[in-house]
């Protein structure tokens, strides 16, 4: 089931994150879930320790 946050930003975040959503034609929160999801899954591959389940950690 998707998990829906609330995020607080710095306005200067904000603005350039609406700028970029409305630049590309999208909704600011599907740019952000875009964004999200590449970040953890750069992470994942960088880092995959953390992604283990517990107990399954190398």
């Amino acid at each position: 089931m998707p998990r829906k946050i609330q995020v607080t930003l710095p306005d200067r975040v904000g603005d350039d994150l609406e700028k970029w959503a409305e630049y590309e034609g999208r909704a600011l929160a599907n740019l952000c879930n875009y964004l999200l999801e590449a970040a953890v899954k750069a992470e994942k591959e960088k880092n995959p320790q953390w992604a283990q389940p517990s107990g399954e950690q190398k």
